[in-house]
Formats: structure tokens, C-alpha cells, sequence
């Protein structure tokens, strides 16, 4: 009943710690991911899993099929709804802690440490990045099939031996299954993220400090063997079959190896601030690269670095768990400390995985302190008639203890007190028995709420940062002034609120720090909306003479050339755009405007069924095939368009205008153009056509 209790309850406090979620809309990357990925909308794209194609329309960096394929079952259900995604993170993390304390559990045999972490981990602040983003989910996930692949595996480990010993086990039926279940969860994991690539491992860590060590050698040949062998065919499929050439961009500090090295060191110092002082986040990290090893902050931290390899080495001699879980934390955490470059050397969401190992380290410390305090009571302070003798007092253990002595009869990971959080009762006086235990209860309570309730206002407060893109980032450039992707990105939040002259200021201020193409386009996009065309377009030209391949750029360009009257050079430009970007939208649409500008109306209707086809949702593209059908003489084909276009946007005002001209002009049914020239004055009073409408509205009320 009570371990009941403890799993709903670990599985509510991620649920009520990150519910304020639910009310954020999309923010970061997950522009890229979900809101402009049109990929994610068509399962008939599935099939691009498996081409090279998935790069260029998923919208990831590297193969990551397992999020990509969430994605979809996320817009099947919620559309474009945030809420429906950021609920599945919450789920996912919730998984997460479960799986934690199952894990922890099997590692350690203590309820207590089991239910510690996985509250830890269900609260820390630390991993609100990873829960909060949605294009940061393969963190959550890769931890889920990798925590399922540990676990399956030692549930396996157990099965076998209960059948090696002839144990009679109800199990044993399924142990042909654990084992390929727990190598199909690790291939997830590492179609989820890159990270999961250290789980082999953390498997062999787990029979070398916990299990039998006369198994390794015929377990390397009997099951190691196919983790070694999932992981090679992901390699083959991450760098050769599925390798992405725009990886090529993302080098070293100072395209520097040696600078790398020298600053890595302060980047872990800084993670491991972090987890022990959950203060002071930031979505963008700059960090200065250390370029001489005679640097203070090198040599400084290589001291630390020193004194961490000293404690763990240490719980080598006093925990073999202590040091299972150090060195989950160090394992796990490599893959992120830039040994192959990657986009950012340091973001929180990297901490999700590592941090499991962190949280028990936690749990195990503080259950320590709490041992310390309950023997100095119980058998310092307090007389009782049959005192301890000093000896014994000495063999009362202050972490939870961990047996290395291990017979072949004996399950791996199975040894150790079995009630780990329990002392043995012959070492309390009977008198005192009632009291004591009254006292652990109080003050297992009061620890934990120590650890909760300051977690869990961190992490509620931190969510609220990510409540809609505008937040985010005036936050993070408040905390990050020399970022030049924080100042990028608030700029577009200003040219999207029409405050052009503050996104102008802030994309100058891009460039300042970093002449990125991308700041120059986004600039160029503020110029263009503020009529300066020529300067918009010498912005694209340092674009495109950095990054040729830019769809966005040319389908700019080729919007200012067609306000400029030069129809061809601009159709030249939507084409590029739409075979540099075949399912992009805005080109198809805008080069559909542009034959409908010359007068080429089969050309047009066709750019605009594309248009649809890729977002059947855009009303404007509806309205405007219609109109390409009234212009061809197909006036019925015309008004089912433009009647989608009203339903999808009821208040769109040149819908009704047309509509009731096919009505008024071809169809002669005066009591409908009647109905859509209210309409379309009621929504537009002040259109530049409202006096032409209204002359031909009264003219048609007279007549009638």
C-alpha cells in the first residue's frame, strides 16, 4: 500500500510541477520543428524517413526519426495546439521519474534512495529547458527508451539466472523476450538522440560493481555482443547512410581543437554549479573560450575536476552504488561535452540524462546526514538501558550499504540489505523503538520537503519564462547581452509585432556581434516591410553570397523584384526558392500570384493547388484559387474556394467582396451579393474599395 502511495505520488509531482506548461505556446527552435514544418502534417511523409529527404523537411540535424515520428502523432491529435504538445513532454518526464525510481530500486534495494531520486529528478529545476521544449523532447525520449533498455536488461539478467539456478520462476517464460526488448529500446534511444550511445557501458558498469564478475567474460560473448552490434548499425546509420553534410558547418571554438579542450573543463565545473545551485538559468550560454592552459579559470577548474576524481575514487572504496551512480553522471554527460562539435557547448537540456546519476548521488548524501543525526540522537544524546558498545556503534551505516560479496546463486544487483532503509532491531532498545521510529518518520518528511518545495517554486517560477517567445527572449538577452542569437530572435518577435524601427536595433545588433547570414536575411525581411527595398535587397545579396542555398532569401527577393515590375526575375527567384524547398508554401503561393499577374491562369491555379496541398489551412490560398477559377469562367469551382476561404476565416473581408461580385456578376443572384457586400463593409468599412461597393449596393437596393 505504502510503495503505492510513493508511485502516485512521484508520478503526481511531475504532473503539478510542470502543469503552468500548459499554458505556453511554442518557443525556441520549435518554430523550425513544428509551427513552419509542414513535414509533420502528411503522414503520406513518412516515407521520407528513410531517404535523405528527412533532413531537408523534418527540420533536425541529425536522424532523429523517434521524435520526428512524435511530432506527427502530435499534430494528428492537437493540429497546432501547444497545450497537446507540451502535455506530452509532461507525460514523457513523468515516465521518466517512474522509470527512475524503478531503476534506482534495483540498483541500490533502497526504498528510500529510490523514491529520494526520482523526486529529485521529477522537480529538479535544471531540466525545465528539456520539459518545456518541444524541439528539445528527444532529451526526454532518449532517456525513456534508454532507462527501459537498463531495465529490461537486468530484469532479463534476473530471469536467466532464476532459470540457470533452477529456480522456479513465473518469468521465465518471457525470458526469450526481455532480452531483444531491451536491445529494441536501445535502438529507439539511439534514433532519439546521440546520447544514448553510452548505454552499453552503463550495462557492463552494472555487472562489473553490482553483478557477478565471473559472468563478464561470458556475458561480453552472449549479450553484450548485441548492444555492441545495435550500436554499430546506428553508427553506419547516423554517419554513412543517414549522415547530414550540413553537420560539415559545426566546428570547434576557434576551429580549435586545443581551445575545445582547454575550455571544456569550465563548462562541467559550471554543470556541476548548476545541479548543486539551481540558480541563475539562461537559455544561451556564452561562454569565453580558454585559450592558454596557464588561464585561471582553466587551471582553477581543473582543480576541481581533481577533487571530483578524488571523492569518486573514494566511493569506490566505500559504495560500489555511489560510484555506479558518479560515474552514470560522467558517462552520460560525455557525449555533450563536444568531442564531436555540436550546435551549443552548453545548454541545461543536456543535463536530463546525466542528472539521474546526480539525483541519486543527491538522495545518498542526504539520507547519509539524515543517519548521522538519527545515530547521534538515538545513540549519543540519549540514555537507554542497554547502550550500544562503541564497536557497534561504528558498524551502523551511515549511506546504504552495498554487499560486494557475491555468490553465482545470487541474482546481480539483488544483494545488499534488502530493507535498505531500515536498521536492524537488535540495535535498538525495544524502549525506544516507538519514539525512534516516530522521529525517522518526522524527519524523512521534513527532508523531503526541503528538497521539494524549493525545487518546486524554481522549476513553477522557470516555466513562466517560457509562457510565449517574447518572455523568452527579452529574458534571455537580459541575462545573455553578448548573444547574438537572443538579440536575432527578439528582433523577430518585434518585426512580427509590426515594431519595426526595435527589430531593426536588434538585428544591427546581431551583426554587431556575429555577421551571421540568417541576422542579414531577418534584417533584410524588417527593410522589406519598412519599403526600403534596395536595402532589403542588399541584405539578401550578402546572403545568398554566404549561403546560395537559402529558400527564404530567393522567395524574398523575388517578392521585392515583382513590387519592382520585373516579373520574370521574380518568378525566377519563387522557382529557385521552391526547388531548393519543394513543400515550401510561401513560394508556391507567391509565384501563383505572380502568374496570375501576367495573366497566366492555368500556370496560377496550379502554384495555388500546391500552395493548399502542402497547407490546406490558408484560407488566403482558397480565396485566391477562387478568384483564378472566376477569371477562367469556372464560377462554381470559384465559389466552393472562396466559401472555404469564409469558413476557414469567417472575418476576411475581400473574401465576401469577390464572392459577391461571382454572385452580383455571373450568377445573378442579387439577394447573396447583397448578403457578402454587408459583409464585406461590415469587416472593412474603411477599405479603399468600401465607396465602390457601397455606390453598387445602393444602386441594387434601389433597384430592388
Amino acid at each position: 500500500m505504502i510503495r503505492s502511495l510513493k508511485i502516485l505520488l512521484i508520478i503526481a509531482l511531475p504532473l503539478l510541477a510542470f502543469l503552468n506548461t500548459l499554458e505556453n505556446t511554442f518557443v525556441y527552435d520549435d518554430v523550425f520543428t513544428i509551427t513552419d514544418n509542414y513535414f509533420i502534417r502528411d503522414w503520406g511523409n513518412f516515407t521520407a524517413f528513410f531517404t535523405d529527404d528527412y533532413f531537408k523537411y523534418s527540420g533536425e540535424v541529425t536522424f532523429r526519426p523517434v521524435v520526428t515520428l512524435s511530432y506527427f502523432i502530435d499534430y494528428s491529435l492537437w493540429h497546432l495546439n501547444p497545450a497537446g504538445f507540451h502535455l506530452t513532454n509532461i507525460l514523457l518526464h513523468a515516465v521518466n521519474v517512474l522509470l527512475v525510481y524503478l531503476l534506482v530500486s534495483a540498483v541500490s534495494r533502497s526504498r528510500t534512495a529510490s523514491f529520494l531520486t526520482s523526486i529529485l529528478f521529477a522537480l529538479h529545476p535544471i531540466l525545465t529547458e528539456a520539459v518545456n521544449g518541444i524541439s528539445y523532447r528527444e532529451d526526454l525520449l532518449a532517456t525513456t527508451f534508454f532507462l527501459g533498455s537498463a531495465l529490461l536488461f537486468i530484469q532479463s539478467a534476473i530471469v536467466r539466472l532464476s532459470a540457470h539456478d533452477k529456480v522456479r520462476n513465473p518469468q521465465s517464460k518471457i525470458r526469450n523476450y526481455l532480452y531483444p526488448l531491451s536491445l529494441f529500446s536501445y535502438l529507439l534511444a539511439l534514433c532519439s538522440k546521440e546520447v544514448a550511445i553510452t548505454l552499453p557501458l552503463i550495462i557492463f558498469l552494472l555487472d562489473w560493481l553490482l553483478g557477478d564478475k565471473s559472468r563478464i567474460k561470458k556475458n561480453t560473448i552472449k549479450y553484450y555482443i548485441g548492444f555492441i552490434l545495435v550500436s554499430g548499425f546506428y553508427l553506419f546509420l547516423r554517419f554513412v547512410w543517414f549522415h547530414n553534410p550540413v553537420e560539415k558547418q559545426l566546428t570547434y571554438p576557434d576551429n580549435s581543437f586545443l581551445v575545445n579542450l582547454l575550455t571544456m573543463p569550465k563548462i562541467f565545473c559550471s554543470y556541476i554549479k548548476l545541479l548543486f545551485f539551481p540558480i541563475h538559468f539562461n537559455a544561451e550560454y556564452i561562454i569565453a573560450h580558454t585559450k592558454t592552459s596557464f588561464a585561471a579559470t582553466f587551471i582553477l577548474s581543473i582543480i576541481f575536476m581533481s577533487v571530483i576524481g578524488v571523492i569518486t575514487y573514494r566511493f569506490y572504496n566505500h559504495s560500489k552504488r555511489l560510484f555506479f551512480f558518479m560515474l552514470w553522471f560522467f558517462v552520460t554527460l560525455a557525449p555533450m561535452m563536444n568531442i564531436i562539435p555540436i550546435a551549443n557547448i552548453m545548454a541545461e537540456r543536456y543535463l536530463y540524462l546525466p542528472s539521474v546519476g546526480f539525483c541519486a548521488i543527491l538522495a545518498y548524501i542526504s539520507i547519509g546526514i539524515w543517519r548521522q543525526v538519527y545515530v547521534f540522537i538515538f545513540f549519543e544524546n540519549t540514555p537507554h538501558p542497554n547502550p550500544l558498545p562503541q564497536g557497534e556503534r561504528e558498524l551502523l551505516p551511515i549511506l546504504p550499504p552495498s554487499s560486494d560479496d557475491h555468490s553465482t546463486s545470487t541474482p546481480p544487483l539483488m544483494e545488499g540489505m534488502g530493507e535498505g532503509d531500515k536498521f536492524p532491531s537488535s540495535f535498538v532498545s525495544k524502549r525506544f523503538l516507538g519514539i525512534s521510529h516516530l522521529f525517522k518518520t518526522v524527519l524523512i518528511t521534513c527532508l523531503v520537503l526541503i528538497l521539494v518545495i524549493p525545487y518546486s517554486l524554481a522549476t513553477i517560477k522557470r516555466n513562466k519564462i517560457w509562457i510565449n517567445p517574447f518572455i523568452f527572449w527579452s529574458k534571455t538577452v537580459e541575462d545573455s547581452p553578448e548573444s547574438s542569437r537572443a538579440h536575432n530572435n527578439l528582433g523577430m518577435i518585434y518585426l512580427q509585432k509590426d515594431k519595426t524601427d526595435l527589430a531593426i536595433r536588434e538585428f544591427q545588433a546581431s551583426i554587431a556581434i556575429e555577421p551571421d547570414p540568417e541576422y542579414h536575411h531577418n534584417l533584410g525581411m524588417v527593410y522589406q516591410k519598412k519599403g526600403m527595398k534596395e536595402e532589403a535587397l542588399q541584405e539578401y545579396y550578402r546572403v545568398l553570397a554566404v549561403n546560395p542555398n537559402s529558400a527564404l532569401t530567393h522567395n524574398n527577393m523575388g517578392n521585392i523584384l515583382i513590387d519592382k515590375g520585373r516579373f520574370d526575375e521574380g518568378i525566377l527567384k519563387f522557382k529557385e526558392a521552391i526547388r531548393l524547398k519543394p513543400n515550401y508554401y510561401d513560394a508556391h503561393y507567391n509565384l501563383g500570384l505572380a502568374y496570375f499577374k501576367k495573366g497566366l491562369l492555368d500556370a496560377s491555379i496550379g502554384e495555388f493547388e500546391l500552395a493548399i496541398h502542402y497547407e490546406p489551412d490558408h484560407a488566403e490560398a482558397h480565396s485566391c484559387l477562387g478568384t483564378a477559377y472566376a477569371n477562367k469562367g469556372q464560377f462554381d469551382k470559384a465559389i466552393l474556394e472562396i466559401e472555404e476561404a469564409i469558413r476557414q476565416k469567417p472575418n476576411y473581408p475581400n473574401a465576401y467582396k469577390n464572392l459577391g461580385l461571382i454572385y452580383l456578376n455571373y450568377k445573378k443572384d442579387i439577394q447573396k451579393a447583397l448578403y457578402c457586400f454587408n459583409e464585406f463593409l461590415r469587416l472593412d468599412p474603411k477599405n479603399s474599395e468600401a465607396p465602390m461597393v457601397k455606390k453598387t449596393l445602393e444602386g441594387l437596393q434601389a433597384s430592388h
